[in-house]
């Protein structure tokens, strides 16, 4: 007996075939993605924002899952590299066998460049609720100021 996925009304628009189709493309092409890590687990990179406050540039990434002893932080001229490895369950003995997995494990890395430098002296790290957040203090010659204008 053939199973055939029943569709909702909303689901004939040219949109949801176009969204069907990019899902079924990145579903083949999903095997190239992956480069194989050390354990054969997938090399992924968590999603991150970066922003700018008056004092610092604040780097955020999602790493849900994670222990901060799994976390490494480096920082070098105008690059802070932050590392890690996020591992399943059952890599740590568990007795648990997955019939299916979304979400990515294996290491990771990610390398953020900030234009003019940072102190990287004064660089602070905070991970909580599964964001790392990072502080990179703006060194003083790059923040802002008002100049006072002279004259007449």
């Amino acid at each position: 007996m053939t199973l055939v996925r029943m569709r909702n009304r909303g689901d004939l628009t040219p949109w949801n075939a176009l969204s069907e189709l990019e899902t079924q493309f990145n579903h083949l092409l999903d095997p190239v993605r992956r480069v194989a890590g050390a354990n054969g687990d997938a090399f992924w990179a968590p999603l991150a924002d970066l922003y700018e406050t008056d004092n610092a540039f604040i780097v955020e990434l999602d790493i849900p899952g994670m222990k901060k002893e799994d976390i490494q932080i480096e920082v070098m001229d105008n690059v802070a590299t932050i590392k890690g490895e996020r591992k399943r369950a059952d890599d740590a003995g568990s007795k648990e066998a997955y019939l299916h997995t979304e979400r990515r494990y294996g290491t990771f890395e990610r390398t953020i460049d900030i234009p003019g430098g940072f102190d990287g002296g004064g660089v602070e790290a905070k991970f909580e609720d599964g964001v790392l957040r990072v502080m990179l203090p703006k060194k003083e010659e790059a923040k802002s100021r008002f100049v006072e204008v002279e004259g007449h």
